[in-house]
């Protein structure tokens, strides 16, 4: 009778950890995914305040980024990421490549299919690759890096 009541003790411990393990990384998981959703509605809105916030900066780097995208000279000129007409999200998944994943807590490949302008070195017309790193932090989840990988050719998408 003991060993049945062990038993259901340890059966039900794993079963509450396996759920509570599962929660937490399905939490975060939809939650990298709701920022990068976020920071596609922000870019095509021109949300800069939000869009700073995404982001694992201190407030140095935030105030210096938030000064140049809210500079009218800046925004005038509709180059870089002020040249950004819309952007839509093609594909995102959770990434194990080794070159990214140990630089943040989750790693997500993402394609983009971007309209800008004029097109620069990260800005790009069509549709191209990005790794979106993110990290734990107290404030939450937040993008620490965006790597740019460049276009994605169409017949690979077909």
């Amino acid at each position: 009778m003991k060993k049945l009541i062990l038993s259901f003790f340890i059966i039900l411990l794993l079963t509450i950890l396996t759920i509570f393990t599962s929660k937490v990384f399905f939490t975060s998981n939809n939650e990298a995914e709701a920022i990068i959703q976020q920071y596609i509605e922000y870019l095509n809105f021109k949300k800069w305040d939000e869009y700073v916030e995404l982001f694992n900066y201190d407030n140095e780097g935030k105030e210096d980024l938030l000064s140049f995208l809210k500079d009218s000279k800046n925004q005038s000129k509709k180059e870089g990421i002020h040249g950004i007409q819309e952007i839509k999200l093609v594909s995102m998944k959770l990434s194990n490549d080794p070159e990214f994943s140990s630089k943040g807590d989750f790693v997500y490949d993402v394609l983009l299919d971007m309209n800008v302008r004029t097109t620069s070195e990260f800005y790009l017309n069509g549709v191209s690759r990005h790794i979106f790193v993110f990290n734990k932090t107290s404030n939450g989840l937040k993008i620490e890096t965006v790597y740019f990988k460049g276009l994605i050719d169409d017949k690979q998408n077909k």
